[in-house]
């Protein structure tokens, strides 16, 4: 191997994603009186994440993925994703996925969401994977908009409401 193939290996290997974030949105439906949430996380870390806890080769969106990942998948984020309000756990349920050509897309519903004063969010996805993780969660909730940022050691916070 040549120094430029050498160089556009590297290259290549580090532009994949060099950073580690997924993104998630909380929004309050005043119709259903639900949150809708939506993760976009990378396909490959969240393979690893999974792999971590139950040690399986899951091959999202492949045609070796395992039959029942969508437990898997629910199972894990029901461990690293909560919502309390006024202090009490409020249990979501998982609808889906879906994904794109790098990221996988996570869609919960958590309904009959009670009238909040305080909203507490808890966002360790991959936090227990990589140290540089960031978990960025947009919360909209009857007009009021809070932007949160998860890292290491800092995978809870909470919104007082007016």
């Amino acid at each position: 191997m040549n120094f430029l193939s050498i160089f556009f290996w590297v290259w290549s290997a580090l532009a994949l994603h060099p950073i580690h974030i997924s993104v998630t949105y909380v929004e309050y439906n005043p119709k259903s009186e639900s949150f809708e949430i939506t993760h976009k996380i990378f396909i490959d870390d969240f393979e690893s994440a999974l792999q971590l806890y139950d040690n399986e080769s899951f091959h999202l969106g492949t045609k070796k993925e395992l039959p029942d990942t969508d437990s898997y998948i629910k199972k894990y984020m029901a461990q690293q994703f909560e919502v309390k309000v006024n202090g009490e756990t409020i249990k979501g349920e998982y609808l889906g996925r879906e994904m794109d050509l790098e990221s996988i897309w996570i869609y919960h519903e958590i309904k009959d969401v009670p009238n909040a004063e305080a909203i507490e969010i808890k966002n360790a996805v991959l936090l227990d994977l990589y140290e540089d993780q960031k978990n960025i969660t947009h919360l909209k909730y009857k007009g009021q908009k809070q932007s949160f940022l998860f890292k290491k050691d800092e995978a809870v916070d909470t919104i007082k409401l007016d």
